[in-house]
């Protein structure tokens, strides 16, 4: 509750600092009103109320917990407060106003002159109604009990820590506490009489437990003289820490407790010349001035004395000394033994053998953290229940994107927390070694991302509970009425959903949260819902899938200051975005539509943030290099050198027009130290003068503080030698791409925090010489390296600490791989024939190793000495080597769970079938494609079986360990067959234009079989003679002639769970229509009948226009229905339909004229009509009143709605390409706009029309093209 509370706090303080900034006496505002004499008074008074009632504030917060009165009358204070913010504000804007407009140089002595008298007047009013309620709430000041407290925020108590150690709880932990005695008993190697030993990680993983551990260890004790221990806690008090280790040594005299310096002359006196040992527990403070002082007084120390220091902060580490400790998390196996011993203490886990399980799963959501092991055991060791224990498994992990510190930092920005972006990142930083964010690091030199546990997610709610609420979970409207930021789930259409938002005028944030999904904003939310939300400073609209946005939706908006479109279909911002003022931040990045930018967009003289970034379409306007105050934001070249203040991302893009160096240097990029990622690209063209090409570059020479660097289209040969400066200490990332004049590469191995390197495209590039690594020195080159991507590069490197190594289409490399690659887990090389490994290397680390049209090995030896070698190895692929022969499966190791061979056509199995009883090893995956020498009965044991074109294959046996297995482009194989029970439960057979059997009794030795999918298998004339398997789900046959041709011998009905039936051939079946199928059938598709025409027209008309549907009436659980191609269908009549329907698709039927009353049953939701170009009208009683949807697109001539009959349940309306319904519809003003402005999302012409989805739970019946043109509907339409 004191969280929330805090927080609170925080958030009223920030509003009254805003309010005492802008009522600062020399400010702006106060000038406005100098010539109003009457109106002034309003705003000292107004300042005078506010700073006698912050007087009493910290008080107000510490008491409201307690008392009820107290907590309401804050409440009352935080409202008169946002007013009182808000009316200031609107002057502001007013002040912005005339500014931007520039009628007058001097603001102070005529802008009261433009601003009209009513404004003023309403100012007044409402101020005059804001300060008599603070001067009310003053008055409730003393009869509360409130009393002035101008000193610093109180700081929390916690329990220190001590030194005394439960060893029991030292789980996992032995090597590093040997390794922690060891540095402890060893004198320094530089001869240094003190050494300080940080131990350093996140918050419970053990860093104090591990210090306890040494320090009771009894070689500790014997071995130093003196030993103390002090919790230093996050406020640093010299006083404290001084007198704490006095207490430790036996030194402390109370006569000398407030004197510092008495206190640290002791101190140093009573350790000097001692051989001592200090543990300093939990330090935060990470000032070094502050520290230097402190560890004056352990000087004097005998030679071999340590300082023990454990911190969260890497700061607080690197500032004590090097060699610092970082303490892991646990494994799951250690986990696991310390869960059980504070979980099932006195218990016998034999007990409740069903938690066993559950228990495993928690524990390993711990994520190996001791303390919260230990948390939770503690917490579930008195619960028995299973499900007092699996609730704990429904917190989940909350993965947050890279970008998630940026938006944050500016919607702190925005909502008056935090005055700029630099303090920003270093509050963010705190909150990661605070442990309420993990920094999670990125594969491939892409950028951290971050996770929030959902415990710590429920805190954080907690916290702020009274200010920011998701709108799902509110339980009242007066949490509404309260709220000042809002999120909520994003929706289709959410006008419904976002109702509620009608009243809250002071609502200052409104954030959706995507699902990913195509959601859609109502209009009628961005027309009569967001206007009325005057107060707010943040507004998200990302991932809507926007077309346009209202032209005055942002006339009203005058405070915001964070507006995020990016991920948005809109092609241009309405011009009501110019008169933003107060915006600081506007996010567009991949607004892939955006075309254009308003031409007025200078007049956003707060803008510091533009994020226009994958905007492909989007032309540069010249104007936006007079937004002076931007910090980020993406540049044409040349448009930008006058700006200094740049943050985050910058991108020069056609460089090959720029002439010479002079006009390089107006860019002053070495000026611009708050850039981390730069790219430089030329367009692809030859250049004049490779001089003057390394002229220009060597004058875009970065900051130092650079962190990615991107070089693309480089047009020198050689480049200049600031890339290779070990200045650049910031580094991590390196990409040169296409630089095709190039012949030679710079000295990147001597960049010192280099992690990623990519080379590409570098044509000229003959030998990667010395050079490369750098000048000799003591330095390893390329130290930090992680991984080395080249492409087209030919043969020599080394880097130690590699781990992913790529080589891609480079005909020319010759020779062998470097020996040490003992970090590198995974390989690739591809079309590389001339490489080789003639000479054992050890990649012992390797998971993933995959090589492709390569002549890698010359002995079938060799390989298979590396292959032994490759112990961790998980993931192996083999594709176009002719020179392997051999791969024996017996050899591998047991990690190996993926296995793909690809046109390998010499290679054989020659493992004896004896001895397939001894191979170990079960994979996951095992696919073979284009392997003639493979005998299919020398396969290992694998989950997954795909055989993918083998000429040979006449025979194969289905493996019992299988699970799924898929026979494609066989062309021989006639006969499949099962020797014993098999736990396959999906098969599907494809191209096998000889197969004629399946096996024989199915139902008794593929009970598990759940999916059968057979295609193009022209021979097969039957199923077995027992049938198909009972459990039996979903079945394909797609044409398989003789099959099809006999399915009066299917025996469908006894399979009583099929739920699925895709039916596609190329023959003719007049007996359709009598076909039977099981009453379980939910999910029917029938395609590409090529019969006659007349008889198409006459079989499947009879069955839409009569109802006469035969065998398929009894098909009670028929959801789905989609109609195509029927030129002669003119109408649908009543009872046509089965009476279980729920969705409609009726398309490209060009003579339907109209729908007759009752022709829809009256269970049908979702009514779709497409490319009908006759179609005219829809009765009034045509539309079922169960509908929620209806689709109308490419109807030309249909001029009549039945608006009047419009179901109230109809939640979506949408109208594409019916030029005649448009002016009916048009919002506000079209005649049906009365009798539809209710419905919540109605879309009219937009630019991308839904498809038309179905559900894949919904059964579905399709009935398609009788003529052949088309394939049709789902699975399909996308071959």
């Amino acid at each position: 509750m004191e969280v929330g509370l805090a927080v609170g706090g925080a958030f009223l303080s920030s509003a009254l600092n805003v309010l005492f900034d802008r009522l600062a006496p020399q400010g702006e505002l106060l000038k406005m009103f100098q010539k109003r004499k009457n109106d002034v008074h309003l705003l000292k008074k107004l300042r005078m109320t506010l700073l006698g009632l912050q007087a009493v504030l910290s008080d107000a917060e510490n008491k409201q917990a307690s008392n009820q009165f107290v907590s309401q009358w804050l409440n009352e204070f935080r409202h008169a407060v946002d007013s009182a913010e808000n009316l200031i504000e609107q002057v502001n804007y007013e002040a912005l106003r005339l500014k931007v407009e520039g009628q007058h140089q001097n603001l102070a002595e005529t802008s009261n002159q433009q601003v009209s008298d009513d404004f003023f007047f309403n100012i007044k009013d409402k101020l005059e109604e804001t300060i008599e309620t603070l001067e009310v709430l003053e008055k409730q000041i003393g009869r509360l009990g409130l009393k002035e407290y101008f000193g610093s925020i109180k700081q929390e108590t916690r329990t220190p820590s001590t030194s005394l150690v439960d060893d029991s709880d030292n789980f996992g932990r032995q090597s590093e506490i040997e390794d922690l005695i060891d540095r402890l008993m060893s004198e320094d190697a530089n001869g240094k009489k003190l050494t300080v030993v940080p131990i350093v990680g996140m918050g419970g993983v053990g860093k104090t437990t591990l210090a306890k551990a040494v320090y009771n260890d009894e070689k500790v004790k014997h071995h130093f003289g003196l030993k103390a221990w002090f919790c230093v806690f996050e406020a640093y008090d010299a006083f404290r820490i001084t007198k704490g280790l006095l207490q430790e040594v036996g030194s402390f005299d109370l006569k000398d407790d407030d004197n510092l310096n008495q206190l640290q002359v002791k101190l140093k006196g009573s350790l000097n010349g001692k051989k001592f040992l200090v543990v300093l527990d939990d330090v935060w403070n990470d000032n070094y001035h502050e520290w230097d002082d402190l560890s004056n007084l352990f000087v004097q120390g005998h030679m071999g004395s340590k300082i023990i220091v454990t911190t969260r902060k890497e700061s607080v580490a690197l500032m004590m000394g090097s060699g610092a400790i970082n303490v892991g998390t646990l494994s799951s196996e250690v986990s696991w033994d310390l869960f059980k011993r504070h979980s099932l203490e006195n218990r016998d886990p034999k007990e409740h053998p069903e938690l066993e399980e559950v228990r495993k799963k928690i524990a390993d959501k711990c994520g190996g953290l001791p303390l919260a092991l230990k948390a939770l055991a503690g917490i579930l060791r008195c619960k028995a229940e299973v499900d007092e224990w699996r609730n704990i498994l429904r917190s989940e992990i909350w993965e947050l994107p890279s970008c998630f510190n940026d938006q944050v930092i500016h919607l702190w920005i925005a909502n008056g927390i935090l005055p700029k972006l630099h303090s920003g990142n270093q509050y963010f930083l705190e909150l990661i070694s605070r442990s309420l964010f993990e920094r999670v690091p990125k594969s491939k030199g892409k950028p951290d991302g971050f996770l929030m546990h959902d415990l710590v997610n429920d805190l954080a709610q907690v916290a702020s509970s009274k200010l920011s609420i998701r709108l799902e979970e509110n339980k009242g409207s007066h949490m509404l009425e309260q709220s000042r930021h809002m999120s909520y789930l994003m929706g289709y259409g959410d006008f419904e959903k976002l109702k509620p938002l009608y009243k809250l005028e002071q609502l200052r944030t409104l954030l959706p949260i995507t699902n990913y999904h195509r959601n859609r904003l109502s209009n009628r939310v961005m027309h009569n819902i967001l206007p009325r939300l005057t107060s707010l400073r943040a507004l998200s609209l990302s991932h809507y899938e926007i077309f346009e946005l209202p032209n005055d939706l942002f006339i009203k908006l005058k405070l915001l200051r964070f507006l995020d479109l990016s991920q948005t279909a809109i092609k241009r911002l309405p011009d009501s975005i110019c008169a933003l003022y107060n915006l600081e931040t506007l996010l567009l990045s991949s607004c892939y539509c955006l075309e254009e930018l308003p031409l007025q967009m200078e007049r956003l003289i707060n803008l510091r943030h533009l994020d226009i970034s994958n905007t492909s379409r989007l032309k540069m306007l010249l104007h936006l290099s007079k937004l002076k105050n931007l910090q980020s934001r993406w540049f044409e070249n040349g448009r930008f050198g006058e700006v200094q203040n740049l943050y985050g991302s910058l991108s020069v893009l056609e460089l090959q027009n720029v002439v010479d160096r002079r006009e390089a240097v107006k860019a002053k990029m070495r000026e611009k130290i708050h850039v981390e990622k730069l790219s430089l690209e030329w367009s692809d063209s030859v250049a004049d003068n490779s001089q003057t090409e390394r002229d220009i570059l060597d004058e875009l020479h970065p900051h130092t503080n650079i962190k990615q660097l991107q070089i693309i289209g480089y047009r020198g040969a050689k480049f200049p030698n600031w890339l290779a400066d070990p200045l650049f200490l910031k580094l991590v990332q390196l990409s040169l791409s296409n630089c095709k004049d190039c012949d030679s590469l710079p000295a990147l191995g001597q960049l010192p925090s280099l992690k990623f390197l990519l080379i590409r495209g570098m044509h000229r590039i003959t030998e990667v010489t010395e050079e490369f690594y750098g000048s000799s020195s003591s330095k390893k080159p390329f130290n930090s390296l992680e991984k080395l991507e080249f492409e087209g590069m030919p043969e020599k490197w080394r880097v130690p600490t590699l781990e992913k190594l790529s080589i891609e289409n480079c005909p020319k490399l010759m020779g062998k791989l470097p020996e040490n690659l003992c970090s590198l887990t995974e390989l690739s090389i591809s079309r590389c024939p001339e490489l080789n490994l003639e000479t054992p290397i050890q990649l012992s680390s390797l998971q993933i190793f995959g090589v492709f049209d390569s002549l890698l090995f010359y002995e079938a030896g060799l390989f298979t000495s590396q292959l032994e070698g490759m112990k961790q190895i998980v993931d192996l692929s083999v594709g176009d080597c002719n020179s392997l022969t051999s791969l024996p499966f017996s050899i591998l190791p047991s990690t190996l769970k993926t296995i793909w061979i690809y046109h390998c056509r010499e290679l054989k199995l020659e493992l004896p079938v004896d001895e397939m009883s001894y191979c170990n090893m079960f994979l996951d995956d095992l696919t073979l494609e284009e392997c003639d020498s493979i005998s299919p009965e020398l396969l290992p044991r694998a989950r997954t079986l795909w055989a993918i074109s083998f000429p040979n294959l006449t025979r194969f046996l289905i493996p019992t360990a299988t699970e799924a297995l898929s026979i494609w482009s066989c062309e021989n194989h006639e006969k499949l067959s099962v020797a014993f029970p098999s736990a396959i439960t999906y098969l599907h057979i494809d191209d096998c234009s000889k197969l004629k059997w399946l096996p024989e009794q199915m139902q008794e030795l593929l009970p598990s079989l759940k999916e059968l999918i057979l295609e193009n298998c022209p021979e097969i004339e039957s199923f077995p003679e027992g049938g198909l398997p009972f459990n039996l789900q979903k079945l394909e046959i797609l044409h398989c002639k003789k099959l099809v041709n006999a399915q009066k011998e299917w025996r469908l009905q006894k399979l009583p769970c099929l739920r699925d039936l895709v039916i596609k051939h190329d023959s003719s079946d007049k007996e359709i229509e009598h076909w039977e199928f099981p009453y379980s059938i939910r999910q029917l598709t029938i395609g590409n009948l090529k019969v006659s025409p007349l008889f198409n027209i006459y079989v499947l008309r009879s069955m839409l226009e009569q109802g006469r549907f035969s065998s398929f009436s009894h098909l009670t659980s028929l959801q789905s229905l989609h109609i195509r191609n029927f030129p002669n269908l003119q109408s649908l009549s009543e009872s046509a339909l089965p009476s279980s329907l729920s969705q409609l698709t009726i398309q490209h039927c060009p003579n339907l004229q109209a729908f007759s009353e009752s022709a829809l049953p009256s269970s049908l939701s979702e009514l779709t009509i497409q490319h009908c170009r006759n179609l005219q009208l829809l009765s009034e009683s045509a539309l079922p009143s169960s509908l929620s949807e209806l689709t109308i697109q490419d109807c030309p001539n249909l001029q009549l709605l039945p608006v009047k009959g419009m179901p109230s349940s109809l939640s979506k309306l949408y109208i594409y390409d019916c030029p005649l319904l448009k002016p009916l519809l048009e919002f506000d003003k079209g005649e049906y706009w009365p009798n539809i402005a209710q419905i919540p999302i109605i879309e009219i012409d937009q630019e991308f029309p839904p498809f038309t989805q179905y559900s894949v739970a919904a059964p579905v019946f399709a009935i398609r093209d009788s003529r052949g043109l088309k394939m049709d509907f789902r699975q399909y339409e996308q071959q």
